[in-house]
């Protein structure tokens, strides 16, 4: 009989799935931050899939430029991803013009 439990879990800048289940993710949100104003951005999620690395394009749409200076980007998404036990699902950035800040993950969805 297969059991199913639901999970959620907000991270900086990643979750880990839990060690004995894999996590089917089917709602996705990210918030990351890139200085000086004005930067442009990609942002990335990697997490592993039947043993394979995977990297996900994340995009993202701007939201504000916070008094620091800061650019803030959010997005938040229905998906289908299966994550392997144990692995770490991590956001990233490349910004060829600026540097990031702080970056949450927020996934839920059910462990099988």
């Amino acid at each position: 009989m297969l059991t199913i439990q639901p999970f959620g879990k907000t991270g900086s800048p990643s979750i880990t799935v839990p060690n004995n289940k894999i996590l089917m993710v089917e709602t996705l949100s990210v918030q990351v931050d890139v200085s000086p104003s004005g930067s442009k951005l990609e942002t990335f999620l990697q997490y592993r899939c039947g043993g394979v690395a995977v990297t996900l394009h994340i995009p993202v749409t701007y939201a504000y430029t916070a008094t620091s200076g800061f650019d803030f980007y959010v997005t938040m998404q229905a998906v289908r991803l299966y994550a392997d036990p144990g692995t770490q699902m991590e956001v990233s950035i490349y910004s060829p013009t600026g540097s990031h800040g702080t970056l949450f993950l927020t996934v839920s969805g059910q462990l099988i």
